[in-house]
This record gives structure tokens, sequence and C-alpha cells, in this order.
């Protein structure tokens, strides 16, 4: 697996395999919100622009908005996540990924 690469001021990381985008956020970016209240993702099938908004990150403190690196289209969404945000406080650079995209220009 390649080494994954910060992108948003820190807040988000990704890697890239060929065409496939796997997407999460930083420990940054958890420091920020503060304790996890609910986490909200664009939908598999989605297809977005370089910039634009594919979910939010709602905590205590603040709400972190995730933004797409590149274009491309949602292909997964990691649910265990969506189900257990406490697997993002524990690992968020790890198993705890939040989308998988195919982006347009690999």
């Amino acid at each position: 697996m390649k080494e994954l690469e910060e992108f948003q001021n820190g807040l988000q990381w990704k890697i890239q395999e060929g065409k496939i985008l796997t997407l999460g956020i930083t420990q940054s970016a958890l420091d920020q919100a503060g304790a996890l209240v609910e986490l909200e993702l664009a939908d598999e099938e989605d297809e977005f622009e370089a910039g634009d908004w594919i979910g939010e990150l709602r905590g205590k403190n603040s709400t972190v908005d995730l933004l797409a690196p590149v274009s491309g289209k949602i292909v997964e969404v990691n649910r265990e996540i969506l189900d257990q945000l406490s697997q993002l406080e524990d690992d968020p650079t790890g198993d705890a990924w939040l989308l998988r995209a195919e982006v347009e220009d690999a």
C-alpha cells in the first residue's frame, strides 16, 4: 500500500492506487472537531469535482467539511465507520477510511 498523503491543511488524507483513491481524516481533524457527534458522507455513485463537499465531521467543538481533492465518483462508503464513530477516533489513518473513489485522471 502506498503512503498516505495529507491535504486540506492536514485535515484529510488520501492514498491513491491506480484509479482508486481512498480518503480519510487525520488526528488533526478529530482534534479540531472535538468529541464526535456525527459523520455525514456523500453516497456511493455520487460524482464530484475537485473541491466539492463529500462529507462532514461534526464534533462538540466544531464541524469539519470534507472536500474532494480531485474529480471522480464514489465507489464505496465505509459503513462500519458510520455505525461506530469510535473506530474513527481509535485509528483515523488506518482501517477507519471514509470513502473510496474512482478518479478521472489517474
